[in-house]
């Protein structure tokens, strides 16, 4: 039998997604957030168009191999031309309503992938 150690335990693993809220490691936040492996960032956005290009850069400043973007309770696409900085540094982009967002987010952090996720509340 191989044994692996669980490295996600320390992971910022996402445990519940609401409308209003998202619980992260038992923490609760009621903002929007930029969450990777090892960071939390809340943000003041209420929808995707209030999406800004220091926002792209927020999710860009880990290196992430792929960025998702929760564009909230539906699917929502922003304007494209904030995904030029991704599409120029080759990441992979997804965007997808925040519940989905959320389960892609935990399977790829426990895969041990670079993720970058941008939730909007």
């Amino acid at each position: 039998m191989d044994l692996h150690q669980n490295k996600t335990a320390q992971a910022n693993l996402i445990t519940t997604i609401t409308d209003h809220e998202i619980v992260v490691n038992q923490q609760s936040y009621t903002n929007s957030l930029v969450i990777n492996k090892e960071t939390i960032s809340e943000l003041i956005i209420n929808n995707i168009s209030e999406l800004t290009p220091q926002h792209i850069e927020q999710l860009l400043a880990s290196n992430p191999e792929i960025v998702i973007l929760g564009s909230g309770i539906k699917h929502e696409f922003p304007a494209v031309e904030l995904l030029n900085p991704i599409a120029l540094k080759n990441i992979g982009f997804e965007v997808m309503n925040n519940q989905s967002a959320a389960r892609t987010y935990n399977v790829l952090i426990a895969e041990e992938r670079k993720a970058a996720c941008l939730l909007i509340l």
